[in-house]
């Protein structure tokens, strides 16, 4: 049963416009009135990409929009369909292949891989994306290689923030195409969402990659933990490298498994081969983002890719931690006042970034990308900057850092390519998957402690047999026991509209104790929704799926 807390004061409900049934009844709010409230509650544009990265077979029960730039969770989470978690840079650069300038047409993640088709003159249908053809040169020769290059976590609200921390990307921007009205397109914005989009040209709802946990068969899974399946769609280089008879070289270098599936399913996909792949991901780690300390694939991944031998053998990261520690003019064990070692031994510094790009020049090197007429596909994700978001966030002069380093070494990139493989011989896309939380104490976020919100829908749905109603809860969703939410005798609307209700003084994290008496009962959501609703939104364009 329904607990009577559930009933808000009646001022709060009618503030919010949210049907809150009395102690023990359950809500039977018509769907058409909440979708109503919904729309007259969030901006078209967030409804848009929450509906893209939405999946009634994958996502949470419950969907919920803190109000901005509140969030949910621990370590300055990046997920929601807010700008300043969207707005990613687009860039192409090729000379001899891409049309210098700057373009304003609205752009997607999922306009990524239909422009690396046209790039190696592969026709790729992407469900949710289209070629960028208006920054290509109609008469360029065919490539012998294009790079995806990622940086992590670096939307434009961080570049922005750290103007002076990237000259030379800056100055290469002059020389290729800068699309400024970019961005990821769908919602939650997280690492496994952003890069299938990168490589399907689709969005969540249909490859499957929903969040960094999914819901399947009633049991919460991560998406890569059994291998590439998951994805339920293929990728531009699936395709492509099967219809060029697998003579195309195909890699990532990243860190994640989830990573991966901006380059393929390797030879899950029928016809395909085992491309290179080289991560670094902590075998059934409960979080999305954790490392182990050496290159690897995990077991699930390991049948469908090549780990090449010597990745672990490229020396060269204690100097590149030297370097970062005497940055400041003393050699202490330190980084801008942070112990090194405490940082995964400088790995989650700045200092991986050199680490990585020598990685990605051996594996050039040793397997000969470029090297023939056939256009060859390498994907690179950076993560330091992400890395650095989570722990410092992004108005920290850490993730100045970051950026600077990362921005000298797309320099030493530029150039090891022009020098391996030939200036004027390959092309590149770089782009980030999402922004970068802001510090709290800069945004005036309230943070939302994700634990407190799930005990607190526990306590107001508890049917008293100890069994939880929440099955797990991420920043932007919530999925609920379908047996115990029967139990209680409610619905997902009842848990929506309970959780539209919550205060700043029941969801508080650690760091917000005490609330102040005098914003105890703001209100910390901006809406909270069935995801079952979405379909039926009034609000959203009629076409809406090639919009930004």
């Amino acid at each position: 049963m329904i607990r009577a807390r559930l009933a808000r004061p009646i001022a709060l409900a009618a503030a919010l416009a949210v049907a809150v049934p009395p102690p023990g009844a359950p809500a039977l709010a018509q769907a058409s009135d909440l979708a109503e409230r919904v729309c007259a509650a969030l901006p078209p544009e967030q409804l848009l990409r929450i509906v893209r990265g939405t999946r009634l077979d994958r996502s949470g029960d419950v969907q919920y929009v803190p109000i901005e730039p509140n969030f949910v969770g621990g370590g300055l989470p990046h997920a929601g369909p807010w700008g300043y978690v969207q707005h990613v840079p687009v860039f192409l650069y090729g000379p001899g292949y891409v049309r210098p300038g700057t373009y304003r047409r609205p752009v997607t993640l999922a306009d990524v891989a239909p422009t690396l088709g046209a790039l190696v003159r592969f026709r790729f249908e992407a469900p949710d994306g289209r070629a960028l053809t208006e920054a290509l040169l109609p008469d360029r020769p065919l490539p012998r290689l294009v790079v995806l290059v990622v940086w992590d976590s670096a939307g434009m609200d961080v570049l922005d923030r750290w103007p002076d921390a990237w000259p030379y990307l800056r100055s290469l921007a002059r020389r290729g195409a800068w699309f400024e009205r970019a961005t990821v397109g769908s919602s939650p914005s997280n690492t496994p969402t952003a890069h299938a989009t990168i490589g399907t040209g689709a969005f969540p709802d249909l490859h499957g990659f929903t969040d960094e946990f999914v819901r399947l068969a009633g049991r919460m899974e991560k998406p890569n933990a059994n291998g590439p399946a998951f994805l339920l769609l293929p990728t531009l280089a699936d395709l492509y490298d099967r219809a060029r008879g697998n003579r195309p070289l195909v890699g990532a270098v990243a860190s994640l498994s989830a990573h991966v599936m901006m380059m393929s399913h390797g030879r899950l996909w029928g016809g395909g081969d085992r491309d290179i792949a080289v991560t670094r991901e902590k075998e059934d780690a409960v979080t999305g983002g954790a490392e182990t300390v050496r290159w690897n694939l995990t077991t699930a991944m390991a049948p469908f890719y090549e780990l090449p031998g010597y990745v672990n053998r490229v020396g060269g990261f204690e100097e590149d931690v030297r370097r970062l520690d005497q940055a400041d003019g003393a050699l202490d064990g330190r980084w801008r006042g942070n112990d090194i070692a405490a940082l995964a031994g400088g790995f989650d510094t700045p200092a991986r970034t050199p680490y990585q790009t020598r990685l990605v020049e051996e594996i050039v090197r040793r397997e000969g990308f470029g090297r023939d007429r056939v256009p060859d596909l390498l994907f690179v994700n950076y993560k330091a900057i992400d890395t650095i978001g989570h722990l410092f966030s992004a108005d920290s002069p850490e993730m100045r850092d970051a950026v600077a380093w990362q921005d000298a070494d797309l320099r030493e990139l530029v150039g090891f390519l022009d020098r391996e493989v030939g200036a004027g011989r390959w092309a590149m896309a770089l782009l980030a998957d999402h922004g970068t939380n802001r510090d709290p104490a800069v945004s005036g976020a309230f943070q939302i402690d994700i634990r407190a919100l799930e005990r607190e829908v526990d306590e107001a749905f508890d049917d008293g047999d100890g069994v939880p109603l929440v099955q797990d809860a991420r920043p932007t969703q919530m999925w609920l026991d379908p047996g115990e939410l029967a139990d209680a005798g409610a619905t997902a609307e009842d848990v929506a509209a309970f959780i539209w209700s919550l205060t700043k003084a029941d969801v508080p994290a650690g760091a917000e104790r005490p609330v102040p008496a005098d914003e105890a009962e703001d209100p910390v959501f901006a809406a909270a929704f069935p995801s079952s609703i979405l379909a039926g939104l009034p609000c959203l364009p009629e076409v809406g799926r090639s919009t930004s």
